[in-house]
């Protein structure tokens, strides 16, 4: 017989519920509530509630589905879809988004082809997860791509003139200081902040919870490859790479996060910063970049089509009325 449970963090089977379906750790910020479908003692589908007040689209209040797994097991999904929206409905929201694990800082987005090879930092489901998303009524609300080049050999005359000015006016780009890292993520935050708050569906993200996420990223960076931008002090640009360690084939580079100051002041920055990523990885013997997760409509896209990255996989974000 086709069982429910709803759990709540702190309950003495919380483990049960991340453990189920070879899930692991629940990120914690935003967490209303886990949903476990099961039969007898096997585990059939399940996934998070998350409600980040933060967070609206359309204008309106949503709630975010997230840490899905299922079986291909349609009454299942049902059932987890049922028992999410009544516990979505009970917050006062209008809407569901998913997957997202509480916000962007998190994972989130299905893969358009999920049989495609992986590279570091991207997650892994079955194909059949988006279909069966849309018989539950979810429609895909955004959509993301990422892209890749062999051509390092970038050279630009404008970029260059685009430099001299920069430094100029005393905007300089330096490594990040790896011996001093969480100090130098203290610096980042509060940019970041500033730097992302136009992104879609944006939401703010605490220091203590920032510093968890990117404290152990410490042993896999490379100084060169995470640049920072500064004026008179200030943090007004960063570019953060890192080796896509999954990459058995070719030595290939993945370019995640880009942001710099909205200020006209910094207009070219990015495009300055990318060429001297792409100098440290030719000289350093990477052979592919890759311009990880652009929206297809965001600031990024620019940069990426300017340093001959053509895009080579895609994924969708879903979203739905309730």
């Amino acid at each position: 017989m086709m069982q429910k449970q709803i759990f709540k963090y702190g309950d003495a089977d919380f483990a049960r519920f991340e453990e189920a379906l070879g899930g692991g750790a629940i990120p914690g910020d935003f967490f209303h509530c886990g949903v476990l479908v099961y039969n007898g003692e096997k585990p059939l589908a399940k996934a998070s509630l998350y409600y980040n007040p933060a967070i609206h689209y359309v204008d309106d209040a949503t709630a975010m589905v997230g840490s899905y797994r299922a079986e291909e097991d349609g009454e299942a999904v049902k059932l987890l879809f049922d028992t999410l929206q009544t516990e979505a409905r009970s917050l006062g929201v209008h809407g569901l988004i998913g997957p997202m694990d509480g916000s962007t800082w998190e994972n989130y987005r299905f893969h358009d082809n999920a049989d495609l090879p992986l590279f570091l930092m991207e997650t892994q489901h079955p194909a059949y997860y988006v279909q069966q998303w849309k018989e539950n009524g979810f429609e895909a609300i955004a959509h993301y791509y990422s892209s890749k080049t062999n051509r390092l050999d970038f050279v630009s005359e404008e970029v260059d003139a685009i430099r001299t000015n920069l430094e100029s006016r005393g905007i300089s780009i330096r490594p990040i200081d790896l011996d001093n890292y969480e100090q130098e993520l203290v610096r980042l935050h509060p940019f970041l902040l500033t730097g992302f708050e136009s992104n879609f569906l944006y939401s703010p993200i605490s220091l203590s919870s920032f510093l968890e996420k990117y404290l152990p990223l410490r042993p896999y960076l490379y100084a060169p490859f995470v640049l920072m931008a500064e004026d008179e002090g200030e943090v007004v640009g960063v570019f953060f790479c890192v080796q896509d360690f999954l990459d058995e084939v070719q030595k290939t580079l993945i370019i995640k996060t880009i942001a710099r100051h909205p200020s006209a002041r910094y207009r070219g920055l990015g495009h300055v910063m990318a060429a001297q990523i792409y100098a440290s990885a030719r000289e350093m013997g990477f052979t592919q970049i890759i311009h990880a997760f652009l929206k297809s409509d965001g600031t990024s896209t620019p940069i990426s089509q300017h340093f001959f990255a053509e895009p080579f996989k895609t994924y969708s974000l879903y979203g739905k009325s309730i």
